[in-house]
């Protein structure tokens, strides 16, 4: 009883108060939350505002990565990396080349090493761009800063080996226009960085007529299983834009693939072909020269063995015909995926009409492969018996080669 009559007297009391001393007391407990709400208000607009200066930060930074790309895409400043860009519309360009250093010691094996003495030389400094179009368009620009033959070659020189421009719309038709190695002779097309022997055969140089400026056809009749090219050319040789008569050298070549089965270390491979070209010449040697010529390769397994026979008869307006031939057989095994035995027997004779003008020549050797062609290490010898008077003679040669 006494509590409740403390509160009723406690609260007579207050309504006995004034009015502003009421506002007053009410004020003062209102004063905290008034103090929060404001607080709160300043916080939320200092949130606009830091959000408002990270939004121009961003703005300045957009700005200057615009300038920079302006600047990498003009070229940039001198201290900015240099890019290098196709200023037309390829879809695939490529660049390489390929390098081989030399070394040879010994006689003249046959008539090509007369005169040479032991020496090292740059036997191939090629550089290449190649590429293609959607448009079924492909090029090819290949130079050589070596020695370029096996003959001594003195100074600093430089010569185009290919440069071509092919059409391959259709599998079954290419078109080919430009400098490239004419369709004679199989030796003489194998692509030189994957060749088996660190020289070619000696009725493969004297009996081909190498690359030539003119036009080609070429493609697969029954896909792989055929295949042929045909074309027309100067006849002048590398490099040179002119024809000496106005007739055209043709050549052409077909390729049958007899069976070819995949299966790793027993696959099996089998091709034969035949070729031909035919020219009239005016200059050195004036009159009319035709080719023929027939080669087959079979590979099983690590075991791979090839022959190829070439013929030549010219006719000179002058004189009494000429009818040279040369054929050579090879065989190869590889021991490892890194080393390769390599052995072939050539003859070639430069006049059939005539006695003692036949060259009979060996070559052994190996590769090593250290990253197939693209690294590989190669020693030949070479034994040969030249037409007599001149004597049997041996000739080592070794070969680094690089193709990148």
């Amino acid at each position: 009883m006494k509590t409740a009559h403390s509160k009723s007297s406690c609260l007579r009391n207050l309504g006995r108060l004034p009015f502003n001393f009421i506002a007053m007391l009410a004020a003062t407990a209102l004063l905290p939350a008034l103090a929060a709400a404001a607080g709160a208000a300043g916080e939320a607009s200092s949130v606009e505002s830091r959000l408002a200066a990270l939004e121009r930060q961003v703005e300045g930074l957009r700005a200057e990565n615009s300038v920079l790309r302006e600047r990498l895409g003009a070229g940039g400043e001198k201290n900015q990396p240099i890019s290098v860009r196709p200023e037309g519309r390829e879809t695939r360009i490529s660049l390489g080349g390929l390098m081989q250093v030399q070394g040879e010691a010994g006689g003249a094996p046959d008539a090509r090493y007369v005169g040479l003495s032991d020496r090292f030389l740059l036997r191939r400094m090629r550089v290449a761009v190649a590429g293609a179009f959607a448009e079924h368009m492909a090029f090819k620009f290949e130079t050589d800063f070596g020695n370029a033959s096996i003959s001594n070659r003195a100074g600093a020189s430089g010569q185009i080996t290919d440069a071509s421009i092919t059409w391959t719309r259709y599998p079954a038709l290419n078109l080919r226009t430009g400098q490239f190695k004419t369709p004679f002779g199989f030796e003489q097309l194998v692509s030189d960085p994957k060749t088996l022997f660190i020289e070619r055969t000696l009725s493969n140089d004297r009996l081909t007529v190498g690359r030539q400026i003119g036009a080609l056809a070429c493609g697969e009749l029954l896909g792989p299983a055929l295949s042929y090219s045909v074309g027309a050319f100067n006849g002048s040789g590398t490099n040179n834009g002119g024809n000496d008569n106005g007739k055209y050298l043709t050549a052409g070549r077909l390729v049958s693939t007899i069976c070819s089965a995949s299966g790793g270390a027993r696959a099996v491979r089998w091709t034969a072909a035949g070729n031909f070209f035919n020219t009239v010449d005016r200059g050195s040697f004036t009159g009319r020269r035709t080719g023929y010529g027939a080669d087959s390769q079979f590979s099983w397994g690590p075991a791979q063995v090839g022959a190829e026979w070439l013929r030549n008869e010219n006719h000179p307006v002058v004189g009494l015909p000429i009818e040279a031939d040369g054929w050579y057989l090879y065989g190869t095994w590889l021991f490892s995926p890194r080393w390769q035995a390599v052995a072939r027997y050539e003859a070639y004779d430069s006049n059939l009409a005539t006695a003692r003008t036949t060259t009979r020549e060996w070559t052994l050797g190996f590769n090593y492969y250290l990253k197939g062609d693209d690294l590989k290490l190669a020693l030949n010898y070479q034994l040969g018996r030249p037409p007599v008077p001149a004597p049997q003679a041996g000739r080592l040669l070794g070969r680094m080669q690089v193709t990148f």
